[in-house]
């Protein structure tokens, strides 16, 4: 076995020529660890971390442990091009994971293109990372706005949503998202119609503009992809004022989260129906179960957060990558990435070798109260898995 590692090792050292003898496989990680968009980073990388410590307990990659190069992104797009740039000319780093916000992923994906490294986008959304923006370089496990889009108008039919007020983030996520759930609305909805549509600004915390422009509109339900710290905002200003009591909330952005329905808690509205990538309270793979467990035993708290698994499972692709190129050379790393299948807490999720997009699936449903739990849970529970 040794021999077989040590082979493994010399061919990894003559294809990449990156390492030297017994030096670690450098993995650039950036999410947003302060500010708003921390409470979406921040588990994203205990994720990230978690894989990181599993696979280096197990011996690692090619024989190398892996080692954990870690920045903030500040969710700025020019900060965090700099700040990835920096992870490969100065860090020395061997791929690049992570992104929050599509504008941050944009930027990344640009810097990855002009320095040839490969990066993982496992957040962003936007569809042109994957379309007219796409490169040799970029890939994304994460979902995307067409995919999300789709969803959003199959709902309105599933929920007789006639009269809809569109509400979306004035930037890429927020416009690529109106684009998909447009272009699939005539499919699943021809008699539903756009009555009116705000774009609040990216990091906007006062709706108080927005809010009665929603309310006197005529609408029956709102299509939003409003996230995190914006949707937790907007229904502190919005549900005093009876906001949801008759306007049905479909959304994008992952706030039917754990993390978000535990910052809401009891403010949490009735009528919302949205998404997640994980449910730390249900399972429908084996591998979800010792995932949680390992995760909940990290964090110390038996209620994890859901973007832990979308950070984990780029290190899965990452460490999948690099063990079937056999090398560090970033075009052999992309080669091996396409078409790549790797089995996550959510089951095999593979990556298409065309358009660099992975087949994530996501968990939708309405946000209800139980019994003895002071926050929302989402029930019942569907898993929707995109075939591409």
């Amino acid at each position: 076995m040794r021999a077989g590692w040590s082979l493994v090792a010399a061919m990894a050292l003559a294809a990449g020529g990156a390492l030297a003898q017994g030096e670690p496989i450098r993995i650039g990680a950036m999410y947003p660890l302060t500010g708003g968009g921390a409470i979406y980073g921040v588990p994203a990388m205990a994720g990230h971390q978690l894989a990181i410590e599993e696979i280096n307990a197990k011996g690692g990659v090619l024989g190398r442990k892996l080692e954990s190069v870690e920045r903030d992104d500040k969710m700025n797009p020019s900060a965090a091009s700099a700040t990835m740039k920096e992870l490969i000319t100065k860090d020395n780093v061997h791929i690049v994971l992570g992104g929050l916000s599509s504008a941050v992923g944009l930027g990344m994906s640009e810097v990855a293109k002009q320095e040839k490294m490969v990066y993982i986008a496992t957040v962003p959304k936007t569809i042109q990372m994957t379309s007219d923006k796409l490169h040799k370089h970029v890939f994304r496990i994460a979902s995307n706005t067409d995919l999300e889009g789709d969803t959003l108008a199959e709902l309105v039919s599933k929920y007789k949503v006639k009269n809809i007020c569109h509400l979306q983030l004035d930037y890429a996520y927020g416009h690529d998202l109106e684009a998909g759930f447009l272009k699939a609305l005539p499919k699943y909805a021809p008699g539903s119609k756009v009555v009116l549509t705000l774009k609040p600004k990216l990091g906007a915390t006062d709706f108080n503009a927005f809010i009665p422009q929603v309310m006197s509109a005529g609408c029956d339900g709102v299509v939003s992809g409003l996230w995190g710290p914006h949707f937790v905002s907007w229904v502190q200003q919005a549900k005093p004022l009876g906001f949801f009591d008759k306007i049905k909330w479909i959304s994008g952005g992952e706030i039917a989260s754990h993390e978000v329905a535990v910052s809401l808690k009891d403010e949490y509205p009735d009528n919302v129906i949205s998404n997640t990538y994980e449910l730390w309270y249900h399972s429908q793979d084996p591998m979800h179960k010792t995932f949680q467990a390992a995760l909940a035993k990290k964090l110390g708290t038996q209620e994890t957060p859901q973007w832990s698994m979308l950070g984990y499972n780029g290190v899965l692709f990452a460490a999948a990558a690099i063990e079937k190129a056999k090398s560090l050379d970033p075009d052999k790393i992309a080669e091996a990435l396409e078409g790549l299948t790797v089995h996550t807490p959510v089951g095999p999720l593979t990556i298409d070798a065309k358009t660099h997009q992975s087949n994530t699936g996501q968990f939708w449903g309405p946000m209800v109260k139980q019994p003895g739990k002071d926050y929302r849970v989402m029930s019942p529970v569907e898993f929707i898995q995109p075939k591409l």
